[in-house]
């Protein structure tokens, strides 16, 4: 039987949306309906895809899902989607995530003080300058099953939200063991039962819980 692509597995929570999306160069846009700004914005940052993958995951259904869940509940969500193909790359495509980020924070309709971060897997290994800087206008950094970088530098100030699966495998569950053991404020969401991409993966209850709890404080972060 032939492997699925990511684009062909649906997300675990059913996100009806009202918005409107746009397009802009490396990343899109998802806006809450009836948005007057400035409003807090979602910057969500996928992990390395294949250069064979016919689909970007700007377009996947779990990247979607989280944009349209969190602009359907008042923040304008993005969805980042530089060159990144495999975990190797990090360095480059962590340039252009920052850029893609210094975009949204000057971006109209966007209140450039408050901002959040959300990486997924091998995503997080482009947000190490955030782990380390925490400016002050980074109001939350949220990772999902995570690809820890052990090299990175932490440093105290803003909240972190980490979404454990606990199926991961054992090389990914150790650096996320190590980063936890770091002197930083993590507020942890477990999924005991979920695997790597659990959100696409699993479609239980405890999957749709562990997704709108790591929503809700991301958001309450963002609007406190």
């Amino acid at each position: 039987m032939a492997q699925r692509a990511p684009h062909e597995f649906e997300f675990v929570v059913e996100t009806p949306f009202t918005g409107t999306t746009g397009q802009v160069d490396g990343y899109d846009t998802y806006l809450p309906p009836g948005a007057d700004g400035p409003l807090p914005a979602v910057v969500i940052v996928t992990g390395p895809s294949p250069e064979v993958y016919p689909i970007r995951p700007r377009r996947w259904p779990v990247y979607q899902g989280y944009a349209r869940l969190l602009a359907e509940r008042g923040v304008v969500a993005v969805v980042a989607d530089p060159p990144y193909h495999s975990p190797e790359a990090w360095p480059d495509a962590a340039e252009d995530l920052a850029r893609i980020v210094d975009a949204v924070r000057a971006a109209d309709g966007v209140d450039a003080d408050r901002v959040a971060l959300w990486a997924f897997s091998g995503g997080a290994l482009l947000t190490g300058r955030w782990l380390a800087e925490s400016p002050e206008w980074l109001r939350c950094l949220a990772l999902s099953y995570p690809m820890m970088n052990p090299a990175d530098a932490v440093a105290p100030g803003r909240p972190i939200v980490l979404t454990r699966v606990g199926l991961e495998s054992a090389e990914l569950q150790e650096t996320v063991d190590a980063f936890l053991a770091t002197d930083v404020d993590v507020h942890v969401v477990h999924v005991p039962d979920g695997q790597h991409a659990f959100d696409v993966l699993d479609h239980t209850q405890q999957s749709r819980d562990a997704v709108l709890e790591a929503a809700d404080l991301v958001l309450g972060h963002l609007t406190a």
